[in-house]
């Protein structure tokens, strides 16, 4: 009965026709009484037996089973949508139908026609009676007479448009809406192989208007749909490739400004009842499309996210106030396709927390932080690789300054560091961080919203000061849980580890949640807002309705980000700084690297030079049938053949050398009553050098300068204190206590040229006037080296970089000071000031590259010292003659005087020139904070010790 016709009442009925019921159905088992059951069955399922999963025919049905409780396939056969992703749909419409003209005619046909515009003069409006006058001009007669004035065959208003169809107008502009919208029509239909509209009729125009008039509006709105397409394309490209997060981002903007301008331009277009109405809609629609067409096709072409990030800020920037509706357009959009690369900076300063796996040296980093082996020198000298954090400054986008990069990079590297060695800090807990409500990283424009997101941060700050100062393990517990409690908890069911009165509880909670209806608004876009208020708006009313506290766009970064990665790295360079100098001591392990490294331990560089040289000592080295005494034992490098010296022998020579002469901080407060040797810091000990075998041949030989090269002091950074004592400072020191120990070593020889001297005089000796002169010179040498190595080189820049660090330390320790004008520093920048007070060690001493010439003369002059140390040890011994050891001796005198005559001239060279910054540091590596090192002119003060009075050159003054 469903599917026989409504009756007609007043038709006259057929009674030749017989009834219906006679009339068997084409389908057998469409019959009610149907015998063949079990093919019914057969046909149903598929097969000869029942199936095993619910009919799904009915799911629409008020009984039908939801899909969500549906049993799985027990045959094995699953539902292919569980294993397909899902993929964005997009929100405008994307099937675009062509529009149907003859169904809009006949729909508008049932509504009464619209009164046509008439001529009204002041004559017909005040005799209407009197028979109105012929117009005198043609644009007053109406469309028609302008229609036979184009038909004429004397075409007398020469337009060639005798030949062109002329069409109903409201179906013509109702075609240019749909075209503009990206559909077609009965006039405007896709070429596929052009991709682009085209006229479906070449020669048409409507009534009242020529071809040349149409051609500008059709050409937009051309434009606009083949636009629209490519737009679309782009967008439902981006989707189904899975790009980028910025590029999806960008995608997701330009869905929504498509679908703005459907539903906007839609409506509005279907009130156009003109031509001059329909253009003054299709040009801002116009402007839109074309600049986002070039705009995609420019980033198509790009293949990182923060290169399309800096693309989209440089044309926001280009655009300026010139083009009100597109600038604003792109602040907005630059907000959301911003978003990803925020949301990322945020989870790496520690703001926000990181979503699935977080960020660790064994993964291969993301976004700016890169990870990668590093090559690093060990204790033992081996080089090893190991994985660090590292900025790629490729993957910054440009519009960042490089000081707020590099604060933001430090940031997350230091959380991680406090989040390894302080893991219940309150910084590495986001609960913690979350309950303080830190503000989110995003795009400020004007100085309204700037001003408040500073308050915002400030709060935030002094609020995380507050917990930090009164933080304690149950406040951590008490706020930890709740920052992972999702949002609607109320339908929130946890099962495992709760009791029966809190399931009840959930279970109650969760039906009250489902009970409720569901949300029927839904909050609208801010892109979509702002089409739908500024769209059809002119540019100098959007300027009236903004304010004009915008600033300028090279500021709008370094206010947008700046107050939130500043504010964030002081409080974790705050809090790490505070536990490097109470919890691992840093202050103590630097003064090591100045007592040992740089030989600025009197007992230690006493005890090392007996033990290396003094030939009174017991000696170490084994002899076949001789057993050591087991007294004081040394090397006896002087008065030995044989080297180097074997590891044993080193070993029992510089035993209790470090350990002896190290002084601890708690052992020196608590009385010298403990009878065990304090632990040295960072495993102090000595090791061998690895060298090349050309500088192995050097060491074989024990009158050589580079006799002692082998011996260095290893040591072994504790890990919270690797951001500060890096393998490069380790470095750096390394070279500075090589070239300390041959000084040291050449102090020695010349106190052991006095000794000689006097024991030769006291003999009744002769020695001669050349090797007296040769041994004052020498000592005179060697003593002003010594001098201004250690008083000018170490102890005036240690002292300045002491003072400075000082004064971090008692910043730090200011509990009642604001943190914003404290004056807070990062390990990295500790570091480089350690670094820069290590350049200007090593320029005093002559130990950079562009000083190798200076530093080789003087190792020249060191050489001729020790052979004649060499040769007064044969003469005082016997081994050689008095006439041959002194005809050698002024042999090495001459060469001696000549050697120090050109080191005085080149130090008073150099001295001419003055200082000079050398090595910008991190600045001329791309970026950076870090001033150059001022390198002081200090040689002036060696050449005071060493030639005050000219005696190797001509008299100065």
């Amino acid at each position: 009965m469903a599917e026989e016709e409504p009756a007609h009442v007043f038709a006259f009925p057929d009674f030749d026709l017989s009834t219906k019921w006679l009339a068997l159905p084409s389908k057998p088992q469409d019959q009610f009484f149907s015998l063949d059951v079990v093919g019914d069955a057969s046909a149903q399922t598929g097969h000869g037996i029942i199936n095993s999963q619910p009919s799904r025919e009915t799911d629409n049905g008020f009984f039908g089973i939801p899909d969500s409780l549906a049993l799985p396939d027990l045959n094995g056969h699953g539902n292919e949508n569980d294993q397909v992703t899902q993929i964005p749909e997009p929100l405008h419409d994307i099937s675009l139908p062509d529009l149907d003209i003859i169904h809009e005619l006949w729909y508008n046909g049932a509504h009464p026609p619209a009164s046509t515009a008439e001529y009204k003069t002041w004559e017909v409006f005040s005799s209407p009676d009197l028979p109105q006058a012929a117009p005198l001009f043609i644009t007053e007669a109406g469309p028609l007479v302008y229609d036979a004035a184009i038909a004429d065959k004397g075409d007398v208003l020469n337009l060639g448009n005798r030949d062109h169809l002329v069409i109903q107008t409201s179906p013509y502009l109702a075609s240019l809406v749909a075209l503009t919208l990206g559909r077609g029509s009965v006039f405007f239909v896709w070429d596929t192989n052009k991709d682009s509209f085209i006229p479906a009729v070449n020669k048409m125009r409507i009534s009242g208007y020529s071809a040349h008039v149409l051609e500008g509006l059709q050409g937009s709105c051309l434009k606009c749909g083949t636009t629209s397409r490519f737009l679309s394309s782009y967008v439902q490209l981006t989707y189904r490739t899975r790009s980028s997060a910025t590029k999806v981002a960008l995608a997701k903007a330009i869905d929504v400004l498509l679908l703005a301008i459907q539903q906007q331009f839609g409506e509005r277009g279907k009130q156009a009842r003109s031509l001059l109405q329909l253009q003054s809609l299709v040009q801002p629609v116009e402007t839109i499309l074309v600049y986002f067409q070039a705009l995609v096709r420019h980033i198509s072409r790009m293949r990182t996210d923060e290169q399309v990030l800096s693309q989209i800020f440089c044309e926001a920037e280009a655009l300026g106030n010139d083009r009100f509706l597109l600038h604003t357009l792109m602040c907005e959009i630059l907000s959301r396709v911003t978003e990803p690369w925020t949301e990322f900076a945020e989870r790496w300063i520690g703001v926000k927390a990181e979503d699935g796996f977080p960020l660790t040296k064994d993964g291969p980093g993301k976004g700016f932080v890169k990870v990668q082996s590093i090559s690093k020198v060990d204790d033992v000298g081996f080089e090893l690789e190991e994985r660090d954090y590292v900025l790629d400054e490729a993957r910054m986008p440009n519009f960042i300054p490089p000081d707020i990069a590099l604060v933001m990079f430090e940031a997350g590297k230091n959380l991680r560091l406090l989040r390894t060695h302080h893991s219940d800090h309150p910084l590495c807990h986001i609960g913690v961080v979350a309950s303080s409500k830190p503000p989110s990283l995003k795009w400020l424009f004007d100085w309204r919203t700037i001003e408040k997101s500073r308050e915002e941060v400030k709060q935030y700050e002094n609020t995380m000061l507050q917990r930090i100062l009164r933080k304690s393990s149950e406040d951590i517990r008490q706020i930890e849980p709740n920052d992972y409690v999702a949002t609607g908890g109320q339908g929130l069911l946890q099962v495992f580890g709760s009791d029966g009165p809190e399931l009840e509880r959930q279970l109650l909670a969760s039906i009250q949640a489902l009970d409720q209806a569901p949300p029927i608004t839904v909050a609208k876009d801010v892109l979509s807002s702002l089409l739908e208020k500024s769209l059809f708006c002119q540019d100098d009313q959007l300027r009236m309705d903004t304010s004009s506290s915008h600033l300028h766009w090279s500021l709008v970064p370094l206010h947008s980000f700046g107050p939130l990665v500043t504010s964030q790295a002081r409080l974790i360079n705050h809090e790490y700084m505070k536990l490097m100098f109470s919890a691992h001591d840093l202050k103590e392990h630097l003064r090591v690297q100045k007592e040992f490294q740089l030989l600025g331990n009197g007992m230690f560089c006493s005890r090392l030079s007996h033990a290396l040289f003094n030939p009174d000592l017991e000696t170490a080295e084994r002899r076949a049938g001789v057993a050591l005494n087991g007294g004081i034992m040394g090397l006896r490098m002087n008065g030995r053949e044989s080297w180097p010296p074997a590891s044993s022998e080193l070993r029992l020579a510089l035993m209790g050398v470090l350990s002896e002469t190290y002084t601890s901080p708690s052992l020196s407060e608590s009385g010298p009553q403990k009878p065990e040797a304090p632990d040295l810091p960072g495993d102090l000990s000595f090791a061998l050098r690895d060298l090349p075998p050309e500088e192995i041949d050097k060491c074989m030989d024990p009158s050589s300068l580079e006799a002692l090269d082998f011996l260095r002091l290893a040591y072994k950074t504790p890990a919270p204190l690797s951001p500060i004592l890096t393998s490069v400072v380790l470095a750096k020191y390394d070279r500075i206590f090589k070239l300390l120990l041959r000084v040291l070593r050449m102090l020695y020889v010349v106190g052991q040229l006095f000794r000689d001297t006097s024991r030769m005089a006291s003999q009744g000796h002769d020695t001669g006037d050349v090797w007296l002169r040769f041994r004052f010179e020498a000592q005179h040498l060697v003593q002003s080296v010594a001098t201004y190595f250690f008083d000018t080189g170490i102890q005036m820049s240690w002292l300045r970089f002491e003072k400075w660090l000082d004064e971090v330390q008692s910043d730090l320790a200011r509990v009642g000071m604001d943190i914003a004008d404290a004056r807070i520093v990062s390990p990295d920048e500790v570091r480089e000031e350690h670094e820069k007070m290590l350049d200007r060690i090593m320029n005093v001493m002559l130990l950079r590259k562009r000083q190798q010439p200076v530093l080789t003369l003087l190792e020249d002059m060191f050489r001729l010292v020790l052979r004649f140390s060499r040769q007064v040890q044969l003469e005082v011994s016997g081994k050689v003659e008095g006439d041959a050891s002194g005809a050698i001796i002024r042999e090495l005198y001459q060469a001696f005087r000549k050697k120090a005559e050109v080191f005085v001239t080149v130090c008073h060279g150099l001295s001419e020139k003055g200082g000079r910054a050398t090595r910008g540091g991190l600045e001329s590596d791309g970026g950076g904070r870090r001033d150059g090192v001022n390198e002081e002119n200090t040689i002036e003060r060696l050449l005071v010790n060493l030639d005050m009075l000219g005696y190797y050159s001509r008299p100065r003054f």
